[in-house]
């Protein structure tokens, strides 16, 4: 089986809608119930841990390069 760039693409980008979709999803039961959505939890995360966040970020930029450069 080959995959494209252009398929691995679309998955990654089906695969952040879902997570998108789904912490908005949470978010709205959480906000009904009155107790703290998990975004909180990722925010406080990513403040505390600000190298491994940028090194996310660059691993996630790379990949992306990599795969939309001509």
């Amino acid at each position: 089986m080959n995959f494209s760039p252009e398929a691995i693409l679309s998955l990654i980008a089906t695969a952040f809608a879902l997570v998108a979709f789904l912490l908005m999803l949470e978010e709205s039961i959480a906000l009904g119930q009155g107790r703290d959505p998990i975004s909180n939890g990722v925010r406080s995360v990513a403040r505390r841990f600000p190298r491994v966040t940028y090194a996310l970020a660059v691993v996630i930029g790379m990949l992306l390069g990599h795969l939309l450069w001509p």
